[in-house]
């Protein structure tokens, strides 16, 4: 028996699953984040008494948005979670649960680990998965492991420079591939040419409102055959096939595992990224590497908490 908890900002879940990836069951909070992290961890741990009360527990796998000290079991200050400033989680699940391992895990290298035992990544030991949603995070598997890097930093695909002028990114830094090809990203390109008089499709789906234009729009209209949303996703799929090219350059892995937008586009923006991916990276490393959709959707988050300690 697993007990998987998810910390996110706008919710947060407890699962009881086992380590082959069965949820037994689950239970959700919103996590009203302005509450302040003492309230927040409170509500959590009373959450996860309730699921995994007086069962024999073989560990605790807590999964939330960085940065993190994986070391030292601490969540510092992710964007999110407004005042969670070196917050000792891990140690606060140690309490509740005597005796019972406690993991804490960066999301992203989380929902890495549970595509690769149970989703897009099995029978891979060299494997990449991004997000590619908010944001795009990352996380590796190389040789069957859980790549953390010096100080828990590697994956972080989302912030190399494609344009070194180009748009500012969240972190602080001009052109990163976060700042191109995420969902807040496709959204604002939409946005922009639409100023120029063209998307009429996507400006009706989005309400004849330029300021309520997402990414799902784009998809949508795309969908249909959309010219417009087409182009927008032709431009986002040369941004993260670029980037995706630099990844294979330097990691040569097997799989390389996409989640969101990746999923609900599908092709359409899969194949401007494999196309890419074929024109920057070396054949010999394109041959070997699979470009995928990841499979676990909604269950991605539960079983990234679980997968920490399977």
């Amino acid at each position: 028996m697993i007990l998987g908890i998810d910390i996110g900002g706008t919710k947060c879940a407890a699962v009881l699953g086992t380590s082959e990836g069965e949820v037994l069951e689950r239970r959700a909070m919103p996590t009203e984040a302005d509450a302040g992290w003492r309230d927040i961890v409170d509500r959590l741990l009373q959450m996860a008494r309730d699921v995994g009360g007086g069962r024999e527990l073989t560990g605790v796998g807590i999964s939330c948005g960085g940065p993190l000290d994986t070391t030292r079991g601490v969540v510092m200050s992710p964007p999110n979670l407004p005042g969670w400033d070196a917050v000792p989680i891990r140690s606060e699940f140690e309490r509740a649960f005597p005796g019972v391992r406690v993991e804490l895990e960066n999301d992203a290298n989380a929902t890495a680990l549970a595509e690769w035992r149970w989703g897009a990544g099995r029978g891979t030991r060299h494997m990449a998965f991004l997000t590619m949603g908010t944001g795009i995070g990352g996380g590796l598997i190389l040789d069957g492991r859980l790549y953390r890097g010096a100080n828990d930093l590697a994956g972080e695909v989302g912030h190399q420079t494609i344009l070194p002028e180009g748009p500012l990114c969240g972190c602080g830094k001009r052109g990163c591939l976060e700042a191109l090809a995420s969902g807040p990203s496709i959204g604002r390109l939409a946005r922009d040419s639409v100023m120029y008089g063209r998307g009429r499709r996507v400006l009706e789906l989005a309400g004849g409102k330029v300021a309520d234009i997402t990414a799902r729009q784009v998809i949508e209209a795309a969908r249909e055959g959309d010219a417009f949303g087409l182009g927008i996703l032709e431009e986002a799929g040369t941004y993260m096939g670029i980037g995706l090219a630099n990844l294979i350059q330097i990691i040569n892995p097997e799989r390389i595992v996409l989640g969101t937008i990746a999923v609900h586009a599908g092709d359409l923006i899969l194949e401007p990224i494999r196309r890419t991916v074929a024109e920057r990276a070396w054949a010999r490393a394109v041959e070997r590497c699979t470009i995928v959709p990841a499979e676990l959707g909604d269950r991605a988050q539960d079983l990234a908490a679980l997968a920490l300690m399977a």
